[in-house]
């Protein structure tokens, strides 16, 4: 993982803060259910049932940066998601964990959020997706992410909120193969956010979870089969 040495001095020097609370946090009744099913000698399932949203969350650098990011997981399990945050560190094991997912229900409705080196990482979880040619997961959303990327597809909507002007966060380019709903929003005017505090705005977490519900309504109306989830849809307008 490329930790940009700039980052890590600003972050390090300026704010004094250690390497504390590196941790993934799950919601206690999905870690605890497995371990009571084993003490049964009950088998275990390759994969958890699909929930209506399952949604996962990752913390930028040294998971100390991105307290947003725990208070919108915990929002999102108060409203009965399948919500779990995680550091950057885990994206991979996390991105093959989601292929896994698809192969075994495309129709399940998969969420990605990531703020800084996390929303990083959410770009590349959707490319894989995309690349393994995959039923696309139903939202993205990336909280300032640092690094130039192209979204190649693996996601029916992506939405990035950055500030071009604070210094770290750059906006995504839509790939050839991206045909869902795409939007770079700019909130360089957005008084009292920063790179530091995008993540806990209020009213980001309210939009975001009204997407969610969005997500959720879909997977709960009749839909296509997975073969016609994995083919592209036709090219849509750009919007939010």
């Amino acid at each position: 993982m490329r930790l940009y040495p700039p980052l890590v001095v600003a972050l390090c020097c300026g704010l004094g803060l250690g390497l504390a609370g590196c941790q993934t946090l799950e919601p206690a009744g999905e870690a605890a259910a497995p371990a009571q099913m084993a003490g049964r000698g009950q088998p275990q399932p390759a994969v958890a049932p699909a929930a209506p949203v399952r949604v996962y969350l990752f913390r930028g650098l040294f998971d100390v940066f991105s307290l947003g990011i725990d208070n919108l997981g915990g929002k999102l399990r108060r409203k009965g998601y399948a919500a779990r945050t995680m550091g950057v560190a885990s994206w991979e094991a996390v991105a093959a964990e989601i292929v896994q997912r698809r192969r075994a229900d495309p129709g399940e409705q998969i969420v990605v959020i990531g703020h800084s080196l996390g929303a990083d990482a959410a770009v590349r979880i959707a490319n894989r997706v995309a690349r393994e040619g995959l039923a696309p997961l139903a939202l993205v959303v990336t909280f300032d992410p640092v690094s130039r990327q192209e979204v190649h597809g693996g996601t029916r909507r992506l939405v990035n909120l950055f500030q071009s002007n604070n210094g770290w966060a750059v906006p995504l380019s839509r790939g050839p193969g991206f045909t869902g709903r795409f939007v770079n929003e700019d909130l360089r005017d957005r008084g009292g956010v920063n790179h530091l505090t995008i993540d806990k705005d209020r009213r980001l977490h309210d939009e975001i979870i009204g997407w969610i519900d969005e997500a959720a309504a879909e997977g709960r109306r009749p839909g296509p089969d997975a073969s016609a989830l994995s083919r592209p849809a036709a090219p849509a307008a750009p919007r939010r």
